[in-house]
């Protein structure tokens, strides 16, 4: 379900309670968890649980698009490192073709050289190529090392050289653990609301479901007052395969 389905779920839950509320004395559920103030309680906490999401993705998102940033930068750097590697004294071919495996993978190619763009935040969308963002720090390690054992690689570019090497790599793991960080709250808010929304008996959706079922059942309700509440379809979210 898209975020915009949780919201009419509450909309419709409210218009419920209102409803409710308009049958008077006529609603006198014996169940607690179906009793208007009890129905408030969840709508209310619904409402917030809704605005912690976006609290927690605000700041999240700003830690992520900072990460993609800086991991935008890695591929072009990458080439400036084999080319410098290349054009250092004393390297044969083999010792470029082996540090060219590291570069193919951090850029994302295959042996047909074809690009894949997974979607960066989305863990199902990471490409054959394993270029998630864990792995590419990986890489250009595994890239690094290799051409440093190498002693005739001494560029005279700073940002080409031992020192400037480890510092991006630290600053790529720095940059996944915040954002990896940055995702705890988000992923509890969202485990919250869908407690409060979906949990079996006390979720939102079943108690508005079991409201239907209690005022349909009250004799003194009529087919016309039932009418307020009885076209309200509440969603619970498709489960992903």
């Amino acid at each position: 379900m898209s975020e915009t389905g949780h919201a009419p779920n509450l909309e419709k839950f409210q218009i419920e309670i209102n409803a409710c509320i308009g049958y008077s004395t006529r609603y006198n559920p014996s169940n607690p968890l179906i009793k208007i103030p009890a129905l408030q309680t969840v709508s209310t906490d619904a409402q917030q649980s809704l605005l912690n999401i976006n609290t927690q993705d605000a700041p999240r998102k700003t830690i992520i698009n900072s990460r993609q940033a800086l991991f935008q930068k890695l591929p072009n750097y990458v080439t400036r490192i084999i080319l410098a590697f290349a054009a250092s004294q004393d390297i044969d071919k083999r010792s470029v073709d082996d540090a060219r495996i590291w570069g193919r993978k951090i850029h994302g190619e295959r042996k047909s050289k074809k690009i894949l763009n997974p979607t960066a935040d989305d863990p199902k969308q990471i490409s054959a190529s394993q270029r998630s963002f864990v792995n590419q720090v990986e890489f250009f390690d595994k890239l690094i090392s290799y051409i440093l054992i190498h002693p005739t690689y001494t560029p005279n570019e700073p940002e080409l050289q031992e020192t400037a090497l480890r510092a991006f790599e630290s600053d790529l793991r720095a940059a996944n653990d915040a954002a990896y960080q940055a995702n705890i709250p988000w992923l509890n808010a969202l485990s919250a609301r869908d407690n409060i929304f979906y949990a079996p008996v006390t979720g939102l959706v079943d108690r508005a479901l079991a409201v239907k079922k209690y005022v349909h059942s009250v004799q003194s309700i009529t087919p016309e007052d039932y009418k307020q509440i009885s076209g309200l379809e509440f969603r619970r979210p498709t489960k992903k395969k």
